[in-house]
């Protein structure tokens, strides 16, 4: 009798080592291919990093958004997808600070009167092609202030 217990305790031992094994590899596994992933978007966007110290910090920030992009993904609630974009090692509070567009001054901060002086108005011609001017360009990444730019060219 005794036998038959210390054979299932060994069994039941055995059983929670190797579960305990498989989990601890899984683990490591999925921080090699987050590793992976990670040097290989450093590549494609040309990431540099100034120390060892950022590198692990964006490591870290880019594992969770990982993680945040494949859950919102799996819970196919959504109408849309997320992915892995040139902002991926960002945190949101950093993307927030610098991609969220134009701020818009308060009212008291904006000059109400204009120090434009009008020339000889009736030398202007009826018509005239920007584009041909050289004063529109070819549609361009606007990097962080994309937003504001775009009604600024369209008024040029």
């Amino acid at each position: 009798m005794a036998l038959m217990f210390n054979l299932r305790l060994i069994l039941a031992t055995l059983l929670l080592l190797g579960m305990w094994a498989s989990l601890a590899t899984s683990r490591t596994l999925f921080e090699v291919s987050i590793a992976e992933k990670h040097e290989q978007w450093v590549v494609q966007h040309g990431r540099v990093y100034k120390d060892d110290i950022e590198k692990a910090e964006r490591h870290k920030t880019l594992r969770q958004n990982l993680e945040h992009i494949e859950s919102v993904n799996k819970a196919g609630t959504r109408t849309y997808k997320l992915g892995i974009n040139e902002f991926t090692d960002m945190t949101n509070e950093e993307f927030q600070a610098t991609h969220n567009g134009y701020k818009i001054l308060s009212y008291k901060k904006i000059k109400t009167t204009s120090s434009l002086k009008y020339e000889n108005m009736s030398d202007v011609p009826s018509f005239m092609d920007w584009r041909k001017s050289g004063a529109v360009t070819n549609i361009k990444h606007q990097g962080q202030c994309g937003k504001s730019q775009f009604p600024i060219q369209e008024n040029v």
